[in-house]
């Protein structure tokens, strides 16, 4: 789902990846999906673009970015949009993994799941990914949290585990929190197998 928080998500990846080379997995289920007008003149307003993006495909190609749904073989890409893949699942581990997988060194995990009240089978928080991106030895060059018009956004500090304390005075501007959303974008930065263990800690 292309909400405001994901657009500027991914605005952000446009500008890190490399034009002309680079390649998407996008694991979304409505990756051909026609975007809405709607969605267009949000697109608009955060990213200056010379062709209208009627669709994720063509919205990457005004930078000559290919956009991939399906995976072909073995092979690795620039950065991998986890889509609805990991949003409705159980098996949240080894579909990470298989993400970690269809990476790249050097490659984008693009993360868009939700906070709070959804229609998935879990609400996912920040620490989760704070820990997977330490075991993994993956940097963190996006993390902020909004609802869905992309109302004050909240940088969120990857250097340390958040308590819930952190948490709630994140959230003091909001007077609805069941449409947050958490946005995650994180660069892998070796050739590491996946591991995520329980933190003794």
């Amino acid at each position: 789902m292309l909400t405001d928080p994901y657009i500027q998500q991914l605005v952000h990846l446009r500008r890190r990846l490399t034009p002309e080379k680079s390649t998407i997995l996008n694991h979304a289920n409505n990756c051909d999906a026609i975007f809405p007008n709607g969605v267009i003149e949000r697109i608009k307003s955060h990213s200056p673009i010379s062709e209208l993006p009627i669709d994720m495909a063509t919205w990457m190609s005004d930078r000559q970015i290919e956009v991939h749904t399906k995976r072909k073989g073995n092979k690795k890409y620039d950065a991998v949009l986890s889509g609805q893949f990991i949003e409705a699942t159980l098996s949240f581990r080894e579909r990470f993994e298989q993400i970690h997988n269809e990476t790249k060194q050097d490659g984008y995990i693009v993360i868009d799941l939700p906070l709070s009240v959804n229609g998935g089978w879990f609400a996912y928080q920040p620490n989760l990914f704070i820990e997977l991106a330490k075991q993994n030895n993956y940097s963190i060059t996006y993390f902020k949290a909004m609802d869905h018009a992309g109302q004050f956004p909240i940088v969120i500090d990857s250097s340390k585990q958040l308590t819930s304390t952190a948490i709630k005075e994140y959230l003091y501007k909001y007077n609805d929190t069941t449409t947050m959303r958490l946005n995650i974008t994180m660069k892998k930065t070796n050739t590491d197998p996946f591991t995520f263990e329980e933190s003794n800690e």
